[in-house]
């Protein structure tokens, strides 16, 4: 079999508005950043990939570092490990967290979904899974909102993919405002559905240790980042208290920062971010530690290539559903009785609708 080569990359910035504005502790967001990467093959196969930034304002020198690591691999033979490799090596001086780190992972997906479409399977299958569909909670709304606002969202992130479970942020000024939205997202779900919170890193170590204990209670499915992440030693003294599991890992900026959260014990359940952690590489690279952990794996963002990663993920637990990409794409992936379906598509099999990007599209 000939080898196939890099030709060359498409990079392209959005900006997006959002169906839902994001209210949350750390801001309100009405549109989001995405960073299209397409990396031609001298066969005429494009792999891609998006990431979401954050913020705007970064999208063009995230832009430019990804260029300045696809430069070694343009004309070379394509070889996404040995890219990951050899990004991580070039990393080494510049820091492997922040921008690198995602344009790193930009990459990193772009050449795992072009290796995919050249065998002609899906990434799953390219990787040793099977194709099938993963187990998944709509992330999409439930923000900072009134208790009657959040009534009528829970019902219509229900019916977005006849979803039984949900997550809702808290983290507001009191304990009994959290308790009020609890009641207010559960008046809309079933006894035996699942609701997860998230506190976007809201809380002191002090506060977090009475607000946890007076929501221990509550049958919640998990405590997500209630303090800032990095702090590992209390989260360990966290879980020591509470019967309701704690999970973090979005915030993992490769794979160190999961080493280290897993060694000091720090949660019950790690969520790496697919392009904070390394792309597709550092993915396998954490689940395999997840593995020898015993600890289940959750995604966050990214659920088109997070789901294929989720079938090969011997600990896979949720996926992460939010819609917030999908005006940017031609067929989105579809989510049926709360379970999302990966399409039989070579690689990921996203393909983005240029209408659109041209219409949203940053100008530099």
């Amino acid at each position: 079999m000939s080898q196939t080569f890099v030709s060359n990359i498409n990079i392209i910035s959005i900006d997006l508005p959002l169906q839902r504005p994001v209210v949350s502790a750390v801001g309100r967001y009405d549109k989001w950043p995405f960073i299209i990467t397409e990396i031609t093959l001298d066969s005429g196969i494009v792999g891609n990939s998006y990431i979401c930034p954050y913020l705007v304002d970064f999208t063009d020198p995230i832009e430019r570092v990804i260029r300045e690591l696809f430069k070694p691999f343009e004309n070379q033979p394509l070889a996404p490990a040995a890219f990951y490799e050899a990004g991580m090596g070039r990393l080494s001086l510049l820091g492997r967290s922040g921008i690198a780190m995602y344009a790193l992972a930009a990459l990193d997906i772009a050449f795992w979904d072009a290796s995919a479409k050249v065998a002609d399977r899906p990434l799953c299958e390219h990787l040793g899974g099977t194709l099938g569909d993963v187990k998944a909670y709509n992330s999409g709304g439930l923000w900072l909102l009134t208790p009657e606002q959040l009534v009528q969202e829970a019902r219509d992130l229900r019916d977005e993919g006849d979803f039984s479970s949900l997550k809702l942020r808290l983290g507001r000024k009191t304990l009994d405002q959290d308790l009020r939205a609890i009641d207010a997202v559960r008046s809309q779900m079933n006894a035996d559905d699942d609701l997860l919170c998230d506190f976007n890193q809201v809380l002191s170590f002090t506060e977090a240790r009475r607000r946890l204990r007076g929501l221990d209670d509550q049958g919640l499915y998990w405590f997500e980042e209630p303090i800032p992440y990095y702090e590992f030693r209390n989260y360990n003294e966290l879980r020591q208290h509470l019967c309701t599991p704690l999970i973090l890992g979005e915030n993992f900026h490769g794979i160190d920062h999961a080493t280290l959260s897993l060694e000091l014990k720090s949660s019950d359940a790690i969520m790496p971010d697919l392009m904070r952690i390394g792309g597709v590489s550092g993915w396998l690279k954490t689940a395999t530690l997840a593995e020898a952990h015993r600890k289940p794996l959750s995604s966050h963002l990214y659920h088109e290539v997070s789901a294929h990663l989720m079938r090969v993920t011997p600990t896979a637990d949720y996926l992460e559903w939010m819609n917030w990409v999908d005006p940017l794409l031609v067929e989105p992936y579809r989510v049926k009785n709360g379970r999302l379906i990966i399409p039989e598509r070579p690689g990921v099999g996203l393909e983005f609708n240029r209408d659109v990007i041209d219409r949203y599209r940053v100008k530099r």
